[in-house]
């Protein structure tokens, strides 16, 4: 592999076993950037990090089980990787619970506990717990949100305001963070994952609906797209953006 710039580097990504969250650890670790990824699901991580190893023979992959409802384990994850690879310079909260399809008076309590705690309360407690560490290294918060919530989806009641709040969340950290070189930014990704596609199967309509408006016509790719942008964002180039949304969705949520 030819040297990067990136190399040494060390990532953080939850939900990183499959989907969107693999998909960038692919492109990282191809950077020659060290990986900690975290799941639900062991059989899934183990999965992942044999992938990531015949994809980079040399990656270094560190796997961890974590359920982003648990208020302790960011602590956990973030202790853990620096045990292991002595240092954090990203941050990539992408694991979240995915409840929709749902009008706004059927959604639950427990939804909306579940959907927040998984996403707006774990991005929180992940980006505080490695706070200290990404002051060290001048690091960089990529945060995951949607267009369900940008653009106001019907279905999206817990899910979508969930995500606008961490957008929220993420540009109030930019601007407080910024005069110790940290970045953060917001991805708000439309691409293939086995959630989209339970998703597609259970909700052709809407699907239906939103590929009638992706300007491309196409559903993108979680390494290619997502994993290249997330790269980028970390080069010395794409550190002098902070604080903004970037939609990799095709060009289906066209916006001002």
């Amino acid at each position: 592999m030819a040297t990067s710039t990136l190399t040494g580097k060390v990532a953080i990504i939850t939900g990183g076993s499959k989907g969107t969250g693999l998909g960038i650890a692919k492109a990282y670790a191809k950077q020659g950037i060290a990986v900690t990824l975290t799941g639900r699901n062991i059989e899934a991580l183990d999965n992942a990090k044999a992938e990531l190893e015949q994809l980079v023979p040399d990656a270094q992959v560190l796997t961890l089980a974590a359920d982003n409802k648990d208020h302790a384990a960011p602590a956990q994850v973030v202790a853990d990787t620096i045990e292991r690879f002595g240092r954090l310079d990203v941050l990539i909260n992408n694991a979240q619970e995915f409840r929709t399809g749902k009008p706004v008076e059927n959604v639950t309590e427990d939804d909306m506990q579940a959907t927040f705690e998984s996403g707006f309360f774990a991005t929180w407690r992940y980006m505080v717990a490695a706070l200290p560490h990404l002051t060290q290294t001048q690091g960089s918060v990529i945060n995951m949100a949607s267009g369900a919530g940008v653009q106001a989806v019907p279905g999206s009641g817990a899910y979508g305001p969930n995500k606008e709040a961490i957008r929220g969340l993420s540009r109030i950290a930019a601007k407080e963070w910024g005069n110790r070189e940290i970045t953060v930014n917001v991805i708000n990704p439309y691409v293939a994952s086995a959630e989209s596609e339970r998703f597609e199967k259970a909700h052709p309509e809407i699907i239906a609906e939103v590929m009638k408006g992706i300007a491309l016509g196409r559903i993108g790719e979680a390494e290619l797209n997502v994993g290249s942008l997330c790269v980028y964002l970390i080069t010395e180039g794409g550190k002098y953006m902070t604080g903004a949304s970037f939609d990799v969705d095709g060009g289906a949520f066209i916006r001002p």
